[in-house]
């Protein structure tokens, strides 16, 4: 096995899968809230997007890239996490996904364990603090 620093977003969202695969329809569940979340703001997000390095108009299609994966794959990303991974970790799309699951690991919901392997794997600060100050999570 590789060390931590040198594994990438798609073997990390890999092992977070096959160690934790009850917890992936929770975790799927979330994102697909968090991208109607921001979805249904978009204008207000974006009207009071603060200066970061990723735009307003990058992180949409990020948030839309992981809608679709969502949707087209469906039950597959938590029956299989090969598909998982790939589809919601690779890329820069994984911006969007780590920052749900960033997200959720701070939600009293989120079960102790896969708290840790979030924190573990992906650490535990927010990606886009703008974006935690523009939207409400519930």
């Amino acid at each position: 096995m590789k060390a931590l620093e040198k594994l990438n977003n798609v073997e990390k969202g890999r092992l977070l899968a096959d160690l934790l695969p009850e917890e992936l329809p929770s975790i799927i569940l979330f994102m697909e809230q968090e991208t109607k979340n921001f979805l249904d703001n978009e204008a207000e997000i974006k009207a009071n997007w603060k200066g970061t390095l990723v735009t307003a108009q990058f992180w949409f299609t990020l948030v839309n890239n992981i809608d679709r994966a969502i949707k087209k794959c469906g039950n597959r990303l938590y029956k299989n996490h090969s598909w998982f991974a790939d589809q919601l970790f690779d890329s820069y799309d994984a911006l969007f996904s780590i920052y749900c699951i960033v997200e959720y690991s701070s939600k009293e919901q989120c079960n102790t364990k896969l708290r840790q392997g979030i924190h573990f794997f992906f650490g535990d600060e927010p990606l886009i603090l703008a974006i935690v100050n523009n939207t409400s999570h519930g």
